[in-house]
């Protein structure tokens, strides 16, 4: 099949992936508090193997499955390979005396891989990258009266990821990738207040944000593999990779209102500002690491990254409190044997753990968040050339305290990853 029949089943692809898109935006995990500062909480880059070695990885793949934590390791996909994942989520939140308890769900990925020669990878992928899901109430006493009134805080919304990945094989052992993404999504953001004068029904007044992103950003990456023992019987796996801080375009529409009930006191809603232009930044981030690999046997990997959120700026162009960050990441694959007759002699077992600041501060705090992992890839289908894997995390961000909030979470990703040899031409003996 040609370069340009490639191509073309590439651009229907993300067209279907855009078509899924347009379901799945703004969907979030459930109600988390800490969502409410900076551009809300993130999904990270991992997929669902990943996700079950600790989000660690940056070094090393199996080439079965995609590893989206380096562009530059798209390249080990020597077939073409489509992986799709689905992530869940529950929650038990506390603060003070007050608990909750919630769950969510969503797409978690979707992407594509085929090799357009034998050094150069192409893929495509769509993820969400972040989400806001917050709802808060609190009551105040009026001032000069004996009423209390009922402040609420809400938002929604999310940002999501579209991506082209482009990863060469440059001589035997090091891999470059660079991958373009377009960002895009909105964040609705609402402050109302309840005020309980006189007779019921009582007042209303609210304003509320409607925030729209769009622009484009990059992130390159290199992979390097150094033999240790001949035969390739053991290797010493190199990987980075690094965001470049990215100002998206923003559009911002504010909209006040006063009601009495369900009844409309102004003539119409109030526009304060239409589709005010400006941009919100992301910062910088790298990520860094190094594996043992003994291959189709073992894989010891640990990955350290970072990211500058004190160079956050949102759309009033305000950090919000945001602080470089730093994580830890540490996971271990285990393949009993490979091509053996025995199916759970082929199944992939992983363990993981992570732990790292997040960017967010409360009351001069920081909050940490440690989680550990667990993950399975099952062989499926004749010649068990595809696979489901899931992943497990159990973890908690924050902690008790003063104005703080302690979450405990379990998550599970699923993933489905389908191989395809499409372009092998056949032999007749």
């Amino acid at each position: 099949m040609s370069l340009y029949n490639r191509i073309g089943i590439l651009a229907i692809t993300l067209g279907w992936i855009c078509l899924i898109s347009t379901q799945t935006n703004a969907q979030g995990l459930g109600n988390s508090p800490y969502s409410s500062l900076g551009m809300g909480e993130f999904y990270g880059d991992g997929f669902s193997a990943n996700t079950g070695m600790g989000q660690s990885g940056v070094s090393t793949a199996n080439g079965f499955q995609i590893n989206n934590l380096n562009p530059a390791l798209w390249v080990k996909n020597r077939f073409t390979t489509l992986d799709i994942g689905v992530i869940g989520q529950y929650k038990a939140i506390a603060s003070g005396t007050d608990r909750q308890q919630n769950a969510g769900g969503n797409l978690a990925y979707v992407a594509l891989a085929f090799p357009v020669s034998a050094k150069w990878t192409l893929g495509a992928s769509l993820k969400p990258y972040s989400f806001v899901d917050f709802d808060n109430s609190s009551t105040r006493n009026v001032p000069g009266t004996p009423f209390d009134a009922v402040y609420y805080t809400t938002g929604k919304g999310g940002v999501n990821k579209a991506s082209i990945t482009n990863a060469f094989q440059i001589g035997k052992y090091l891999s470059l990738g660079l991958e373009s993404s377009y960002f895009f999504g909105n964040i609705r953001r609402a402050s109302e207040v309840l005020l309980p004068l006189g007779e019921p029904p009582y007042y209303l007044v609210g304003i509320s944000e409607r925030t729209t992103y769009s622009d484009f950003a990059f992130r390159g990456g290199a992979a390097l593999r150094i033999p240790l023992k001949k035969d390739n019987k053991l290797n010493l796996n190199l990987g980075a990779s690094y965001s470049f801080k990215t100002n998206l375009n923003a559009s911002q529409t504010s909209i006040f209102e006063l009601s009495q009930g369900s009844n409309v006191i102004t003539a119409a809603s109030d526009t304060v500002t239409n589709e005010i232009k400006g941009y919100l930044t992301l910062p910088t981030q790298y990520q860094v690491g190094m594996s043992l690999e003994w291959p189709f046997k073992l894989i010891v990997s640990a990955d350290y990254n970072s990211q500058s959120w004190s160079q956050y700026r949102g759309f009033d162009k305000q950090n919000g409190g945001l602080k470089n960050v730093g994580r830890v990441n540490l996971g271990v694959e285990y393949l009993p044997r490979f091509s053996s007759l025995s199916y759970f002699d082929n199944v992939r077992y992983r363990v993981g753990f992570s732990y790292g600041k997040t960017p967010y501060m409360v009351d001069n705090k920081d909050v940490n968040d440690t989680n550990v992992s667990l993950g399975f890839t099952f062989p499926m289908g004749r010649g068990y050339q595809n696979f489901i894997s899931i992943a497990f995390v159990g973890g908690q961000r924050g902690a008790m305290g003063t104005g703080m909030v302690r979450e405990r979470y379990g998550r599970a990703v699923l993933g489905i990853t389908l191989l395809e040899k499409w372009f092998v031409k056949q032999k007749i003996d």
